[in-house]
């Protein structure tokens, strides 16, 4: 277990910027290969070459004992959320601008406020209902008003893999206390390379893969899964050095990260409507995270 101090903080938000920086590296293959390739089979490839590196880095470490978990529980939900997000995010990529997504996904702690009103019953304060109503004002600033251009269930994408990954980052902590970054990171690519596999077999038997009539395709693709086990080791290591609440505020990172990749590799537009709802999406969940770590 690691003890919580400033240097550890430092720390974690160094993993963590890593990981932001290289999950838009990885976004930018993906919006490049999709075209060719099902969104599916890209993560399904992403898996797959995630593996080698992450499981001889663990054998080094652990040895033996390199797959060996305490928290299954809280493994197996942390697996369940990270599917479900990481999906969610390349589909919303592949459908809509990534600066759009990523401003869309800054909404994790709108959600993480409004599950802890239905789900938990806790009781929040007028001011943090308030701050969710606005976040949720920014959303509407972003997609409205609704033209053919805009693909919707881009933006549905979008916001359900801020939901799915504001829950994977509850367990990600969680782990951290107990386990080592490395082997839930195995486990959690292990069982995606499989869940992958079985719907891209069931959507589209694989015939994607005959495509890889050139090598360029297959070398981008191993790249993609060989760069993902740097980021999720990233992830993994920025929750078990510092505290969610501390690490947070640097998520806004992420709007900058879009916005530039956006407009340097995809021509992306960035409207005066975009910068607005994207400005109140900021503020209120700037708002909400500065009253977590007030309460705490």
């Amino acid at each position: 277990m690691v003890t919580i101090n400033q240097s550890n903080n430092k720390m974690g938000a160094l993993h963590l910027i890593g990981e932001l920086a290289m999950s838009f590296v990885l976004a930018s293959m993906v919006k490049v290969l999709q075209p060719d390739f099902s969104v599916f089979l890209i993560l399904f490839f992403r898996y797959l070459f995630c593996l080698p590196l992450l499981v001889a880095y663990a054998i080094y470490s652990r040895g033996p004992k390199f797959l060996s978990i305490t928290n299954i529980p809280g493994l197996a939900l942390r697996t369940g959320f990270g599917f479900l997000g990481l999906t969610t995010w390349f589909l919303a990529i592949t459908n809509i601008d990534i600066s759009l997504a990523t401003a869309l996904t800054q909404t994790m702690p709108i959600f993480i406020t409004g599950f802890s009103v239905v789900i938990a019953g806790e009781q929040v304060g007028l001011k943090r209902l308030v701050s969710v109503l606005v976040g949720f004002l920014g959303v509407l600033v972003l997609i409205f008003p609704i033209t053919p251009a805009l693909n919707l269930w881009g933006v549905l994408y979008a916001l359900l893999a801020a939901v799915f990954s504001a829950l994977m980052f509850v367990y990600l902590r969680v782990l951290g206390r107990t386990d080592p970054a490395v082997s839930t990171s195995i486990w959690y690519n292990f069982t995606g390379l499989i869940l992958a596999g079985l719907l891209t077999y069931s959507l589209d038997s694989f015939e994607a893969v005959t495509s890889l009539s050139t090598p360029d395709s297959l070398y981008l693709l191993i790249a993609l899964g060989f760069l993902a086990s740097f980021q999720q080791y990233f992830l993994a290591q920025s929750h078990m050095y510092a505290q969610a609440s501390i690490l947070a505020p640097l998520h806004f990172l992420a709007i900058p990260f879009g916005i530039g990749v956006g407009i340097l590799l995809f021509d992306e537009i960035i409207t005066l409507k975009f910068l607005a709802g994207t400005a109140i999406i900021i503020a209120s969940t700037y708002y909400i995270v500065l009253r977590q770590q007030a309460n705490q």
